[in-house]
């Protein structure tokens, strides 16, 4: 056979297989999703401008609180952790894009030794060569091999789709992990503060109680009451007391938490010395839930898993098919012996490869029953992930809004007994209070302002929950996917 026949079929073939592309008889439907998205949240406030959700912890107004979010986002090993991982899915979609092309490289190779002659040597070439008894020899050969299998059926096209499909939801768990970040170090920050402030009201109700203390004491030497009062009076001082470590540890955890978030051993937890009090602001607003669903990382990872468990299941179907196989080696060798002429040439070797399955025992087909179940389980999976977001939403929403009605009453409630308190000295300087009465009055005061700081914290959490579950902490404009 000529080279350039050979060249020709070669040819004639690579055309025939590619020809073929995308004639694939599968036709994989995804299934469908069996969750049925509301049209709106029913707790969402009514005309209401949607919040913009990528840096949201910036609507409290508190720099220490932008700063301690920034240092997470730089500097958390969770993060550092996710973007590794995104980096590694990356090489792994290109080393699946990479199966689509050939597969070209060079081979080369030289040799030399010397021959022992087993049959005595001809007198002729004896006198001719002396040496003819152990002649040397030197050999080389070098040339460029090819291999390439044409992707007929899409095999390896859904395998790279499968590949960028994982690479997504690698940068899906990143900005998740963004977002989980955020959160954390907001409601660590928050609950922080909230423990100051009761801290100091649990010092000032301390002070009240032991200058109620005195008074009773002076009373009962007076004899005007009993060795009863004192010892109630007593019992509460030590309540006040054994609360005050709980709360002073519950702070730092929350400092060493934050210190953790940033990268940091909990020795270099950060100075919260500062003022305690924040401004809580509004509750964010999402437009709909299909918006939600389509911000939130949790949702676009399962989407994503399911796309690529689709792919993965056309991949395998194609192994019911034949398969086909080009390959090609051009190169240049010698050979020679001393005292013979040496051997040289150049040429090129090509072949056609094809295999089909006929009996594999049931593999191939289990290998698709089995694509086949995880392409629903993915599903499953999904729907799950929808309905845990869409719960989250409304228990967000309406935690965010029980905890405005008990602020509001509470605050009715602190309001009212600082007017009692502030009647109850002036009835004292008119003689008809006694000094218990005005310390007892303001230790309910104290206690009613502890019981507001309380509600507050939570509903600062509750709107940090709120605008995780939303969606909020990641940039859907700027970040690459």
């Amino acid at each position: 056979m000529s080279l350039s026949s050979s060249y020709t079929r070669l040819l004639f073939s690579t055309l025939l297989c590619t020809g073929l592309v995308a004639c694939s008889p599968f036709h994989t439907k995804l299934p469908p999703s069996q969750v049925a998205v509301p049209a709106q949240f029913s707790a969402t406030p009514q005309d209401a401008q949607p919040t913009d959700l990528t840096n949201w912890w910036t609507a409290w107004q508190d720099p220490l609180l932008d700063q301690l979010v920034q240092n997470a986002l730089a500097a958390n090993p969770e993060i550092r952790m996710a973007q590794e991982r995104v980096q590694e899915s990356r090489a792994y979609t290109q080393m699946a894009k990479s199966a689509l092309y050939p597969t070209i490289g060079a081979t080369g190779g030289m040799m030399g030794g010397g021959v022992d002659w087993r049959h005595p040597v001809p007198p002729l070439m004896k006198m001719a060569d002396p040496d003819i008894q152990d002649p040397a020899t030197d050999g080389h050969l070098a040339g460029i091999t090819m291999a390439w299998e044409p992707d007929i059926w899409g095999r390896n096209r859904a395998r790279k789709r499968a590949a960028q499909h994982m690479a997504l939801a690698a940068a899906d768990v990143l900005h998740g992990t963004h977002m989980a970040i955020a959160a954390d170090v907001a409601a660590n920050y928050l609950t922080a503060r909230g423990m100051q402030q009761r801290i100091a009201l649990l010092d000032q109700s301390a002070r009240t109680l032991q200058e109620l203390l005195r008074y009773a004491t002076a009373r009962f030497d007076a004899g005007q009451t009993t060795r009863a009062d004192l010892e109630t009076i007593t019992a509460q001082i030590n309540q006040v007391q054994a609360q005050r470590p709980l709360l002073v540890a519950a702070f730092d955890a929350c400092r060493h938490r934050l210190a953790i978030l940033s990268g940091l051993p909990p020795e270099q937890a950060p100075d919260l010395s500062a003022p305690a009090q924040y401004r809580v602001p509004a509750p964010p607003v999402t437009e709909l839930p299909s918006t939600v669903l389509d911000r939130r990382p949790d949702v676009l990872l399962q989407k994503n898993i399911v796309q690529a468990n689709l792919e993965r299941l056309i991949s395998t179907k194609t192994d019911l098919l034949p398969r086909f196989g080009l390959e090609f080696f051009g190169g240049d060798g010698r050979l020679r012996f001393d005292g013979i002429p040496g051997v040289s040439g150049s040429g090129g070797l090509m072949a056609v490869n094809a295999y089909l399955p006929i009996f594999t025992a049931g593999r191939i087909q289990a290998k698709i029953r089995a694509a086949d179940s995880q392409l629903k389980q993915a599903v499953a999976s999904y729907d799950q992930t929808v309905l845990t977001v869409l719960a989250e939403v409304e228990d967000a929403y309406e935690s965010r809004s029980s905890a405005d009605q008990n602020i509001a009453s509470l605050s009715g409630e602190v309001s009212s007994l600082s007017l009692a308190t502030t009647q109850a000295q002036g009835l004292y300087e008119g003689g008809q209070f006694t000094m218990q009465d005005i310390l007892t009055t303001r230790i309910k005061k104290i206690s009613a302002q502890d019981e507001l700081v309380s509600a507050q914290t939570r509903q600062a959490l509750a709107t940090v929950r709120l605008a995780r579950a939303l969606g909020g902490g990641w940039d859907t404009q700027t970040t690459k996917r």
